[in-house]
């Protein structure tokens, strides 16, 4: 059986083109340069370059929104759950799950809002009930509308 030799054209390449049977427009590069991200304004300093986000935005926010919650709820240890500590209370001063640090009798006693001296005696339920008496909710000028009172 005889081989066809070679004519020099790719295979198919003798026929004229046909154009893509697209049923719609083609882009226009203008399109292109539009939808393509380009590195973020650098009067925008709130905006980072890559993708990935750290979150510090977020836990800005919420610390603003929620003044309820700090650090000094789990007595200055920002690495134990200060943001349920308010309700929750696991890893705050003298709960169930105090984190390695909590064993700082100054922090512990400030978080929850009762200080001693060096030399004060220990007196816990009067210290607790002085607290409780002098706490702001129950001072009139803590109300938003003090200043409009007659």
């Amino acid at each position: 059986m005889p081989t066809r030799r070679s004519t020099g054209t790719a295979a198919g390449a003798g026929g004229t083109r046909r154009a893509p049977g697209l049923e719609r427009e083609r882009k226009q590069l203008r399109e292109i340069e539009e939808s393509i991200p380009g590195p973020p304004s650098s009067l925008n300093m709130d905006r980072h370059g890559s993708a990935a986000r750290t979150g510090r935005a977020n836990l800005r926010h919420a610390k603003h929104e929620h003044t309820e919650t700090s650090p000094a709820m789990t007595g200055g240890d920002v690495d134990a759950d200060w943001e349920d500590a308010y309700a929750v209370g696991d890893e705050a001063p003298g709960g169930d799950n105090p984190t390695p640090d909590q064993d700082v009798v100054d922090d512990i006693g400030r978080a929850l809002g009762v200080e001693y001296q060096d030399n004060e005696e220990l007196k816990g339920a009067d210290k607790i009930a002085d607290r409780d008496k002098k706490r702001w909710e129950l001072d009139p000028a803590s109300a938003e509308d003090y200043k409009d009172r007659d």
